[in-house]
């Protein structure tokens, strides 16, 4: 583990954890971005990069040496643990999560802060507009519906409304509800540990009813480059076989029998006929959701 570590002079308002994975010219960015905000807002950055040497060798060479960033080094991507350790080390009581393909705003990080005002909010979903991606007039945004047999995002909406889970690549939490709860679960299945975001926030939600918020002003604008990150040269295979575990996984650990039940009383005429096959899968990571 590489370690570029600085003094930090006060005490941060936010710690922004971002992600990366052999995309060093996309990730600094976003730290550009970021360096220009830290000047009004006083903030934390840790940058967890996953990359091959060559492209942690690039990252080094550019990274800001000023107080308050802090650039660390895993050999083996994981997203969940990088999440966990972003928190874990955070000095700021509010933890920002930042996909490193993401444009922020002026008003991006200050929205996150202001909404915890409200003592009863527990995490923040911030708004996100993929590129080429219509804005939603659906209201229903991060649902988790009929026990998890159906979700809904809609997180390009523009209005204020309470939502079961946030987008992951711009997702804010309270540093004390995830110690509370454990942080994310390193037991989802890799390659990319879809449904990481889902599963944390509907823990929380499912704790404490409406405590997450979606807010529309702490937008970011997802640009979902072809090469690095969750598309990091992965076999598809294994990707799609790691969502259908996973998903398995989230119903089988967050729900009881009777709902499960009716999970897939609503789900089967789907799963039979528009994906037959990844029922194995779902099921596995169902039995071992059980276990826990």
């Amino acid at each position: 583990m590489v370690h570029t570590v600085k003094e930090t002079a006060s005490r941060p308002q936010i710690t922004v954890v971002v992600g990366t994975l052999n995309r060093p010219h996309i990730v600094m960015k976003l730290i550009d971005q970021l360096v220009e905000e830290s000047k009004e807002i006083p903030m934390e950055v840790i940058v967890v990069d996953q990359s091959l040497q060559e492209n942690l060798k690039l990252l080094q060479t550019q990274f800001p040496q000023i107080p308050h960033f802090f650039l660390v080094h895993f050999d083996k991507p994981n997203t969940c643990k990088y999440l966990n350790y972003g928190w874990k080390n955070a000095k700021a009581p509010i933890v920002l999560y930042l996909d490193d393909d993401v444009t922020i705003t002026k008003k991006t990080i200050q929205s996150h802060i202001d909404a915890y005002t409200e003592s009863s909010l527990y995490a923040v979903a911030g708004r996100v507009i993929n590129d080429n991606e219509k804005v939603s007039t659906d209201e229903r945004v991060g649902k988790v519906q009929w026990f998890g047999a159906l979700f809904t995002k809609n997180f390009t909406y523009e209005k204020s409304t309470f939502v079961d889970f946030p987008y992951g690549c711009n997702m804010s939490f309270r540093k004390s509800t995830l110690q509370e709860l454990g942080g994310f679960d390193e037991k989802l299945s890799p390659p990319i540990y879809s449904y990481n975001e889902v599963d944390m926030g509907y823990r929380i939600s499912k704790k404490y009813n409406n405590s997450i918020l979606f807010s529309p002003d702490a937008l970011v604008y997802h640009h979902q480059y072809k090469r690095g990150g969750t598309r990091n040269d992965f076999e598809m295979k294994k990707v799609i076989e790691c969502n259908n575990f996973n998903y398995g996984y989230f119903l089988g650990k967050n729900f009881n029998w009777i709902e499960n039940k009716l999970c897939f009383l609503r789900r089967l005429p789907y799963q039979l006929f528009k994906e037959p096959t990844a029922i194995p899968a779902i099921l596995k990571g169902f039995i071992y959701g059980k276990k826990r």
